[in-house]
């Protein structure tokens, strides 16, 4: 199946939308999927505001071949306050789940489940998986930031330094069904870090969530009924060990019904 512009732009959507709390911005089209990857800490990726500068890193990126993870560091105190090493990648993309599926197996991936009960003319557009994220926190972090900023230290006359890194293991994941200008997909990843202690979660005030069970899971469904939501309906739930998160979730163009977008997770949720 052709993507259209409607779902190219739904793929970019998915970062502020779907993907929230995975620290994946897609930041391409649907063509090339280059993936800007933050820490999972929530650090911002580095932006150069130096056109010539900005040039040559989308050059750098554009270049990145399928399943290519960067690391790169911006020495610019304008687009890299906070000084850190920020990520840049291409997924694997498939058109067809049985691929798709074996390869995310092959690097690790929780069980991702073929959806059934699809709404009628709906069918698998494209299937993504990401590359993983890298916490500043984390030995591989602070390894490419002493080498990174290593080489910096050594050519005071360049500003981007870079090193691909290999990447076997991920869990995070996107399929995409569609049907015309309409779609809805499906995420799999790591739950978002909870919140401080005494903090209050962001809801908006076109939100309504309700509490459900599928299959004896509790799911959480939201809807949002104002006119510049990213969605209509999304459905959250675990596995049964806690540690895999799954959202279902339609755009704004679908029609669907509440019940059929629950027809889908019912089929997923075993």
């Amino acid at each position: 199946m052709k993507l259209n512009d409607e779902l190219k732009k739904t793929l970019i959507v998915l970062s502020a939308a779907t993907l929230l709390g995975t620290g994946v911005v897609v930041s391409g089209g649907a063509s090339g999927l280059s993936l800007s990857i933050a820490a999972a800490s929530g650090q911002l990726t580095a932006v150069p505001t130096d056109q010539k500068l900005q040039k040559e890193l989308q050059t750098l990126v554009a270049g990145l071949k399928e399943g290519t993870y960067l690391a790169y560091y911006v020495r610019d105190k304008v687009s890299n306050p906070q000084d850190t090493i920020s990520f840049s990648g291409k997924g694997f993309v498939f058109k067809d789940y049985k691929s798709f599926a074996a390869k995310f197996k092959a690097l690790k991936g929780p069980a991702t489940p073929q959806p059934g009960n699809l709404p009628k003319g709906f069918a698998l557009a494209t299937a993504i998986i990401y590359p993983p994220s890298v916490a500043n926190d984390s030995e591989l972090y602070l390894q490419l930031e002493q080498e990174l900023k290593a080489a910096a230290a050594g050519d005071p006359n360049k500003q981007l330094f870079s090193k691909i890194i290999s990447w076997s293991q991920t869990n995070l994941s996107m399929q995409l069904y569609a049907k015309g200008k309409a779609s809805f997909s499906i995420v799999t990843g790591v739950p978002p870090a909870k919140l401080p202690e005494g903090a209050v979660p962001f809801v908006r005030a076109s939100e309504t969530k309700k509490e459900l069970t599928v299959n004896g899971r509790k799911v959480i469904l939201t809807t949002d009924s104002a006119k510049d939501a990213s969605f209509n309906t999304k459905l959250v739930w675990l596995d049964k060990s806690g540690a895999i998160q799954y959202t279902l979730s339609d755009n704004r163009v679908s029609k669907l019904t509440t019940n059929e977008m629950l027809a889908v997770a019912k089929s997923m949720i075993k």
